[in-house]
């Protein structure tokens, strides 16, 4: 059953996908911007399952991450602008999707 904070969470991204591209070239629709918005919630519910469960069958074994002192994402941003919140941004994104 979807929970009040779920709807919102959809709604709120609906609202923010529609503003952003009301005005550009190729306007997206409020109903197409719905549906990205849930396929994007649920698609957020299946990485939180499996990261669940990869921890899961992980427990009691030893993990080893790799150090992010040697980040190919840093080293791809030197010296270009803003490159600690771009890194800051793709470091999220890369943890999210498990890479």
């Amino acid at each position: 059953m979807t929970t009040n904070e779920t709807r919102r969470e959809a709604m709120t991204m609906a609202w923010s996908l529609y503003r952003a591209e009301a005005n550009g070239p190729s306007p997206r629709t409020f109903a197409d911007a719905l549906a990205g918005a849930w396929r994007w919630v649920k698609r957020a519910a299946e990485r939180a399952a499996e990261a669940a469960a990869w921890i899961r069958q992980a427990r009691g074994k030893h993990v080893r991450f790799a150090s992010m002192v040697q980040s190919p994402i840093r080293r791809s941003l030197a010296g270009q602008r803003y490159a600690g919140a771009v890194f800051a941004a793709s470091n999220y994104t890369t943890s999210r999707m498990g890479a």
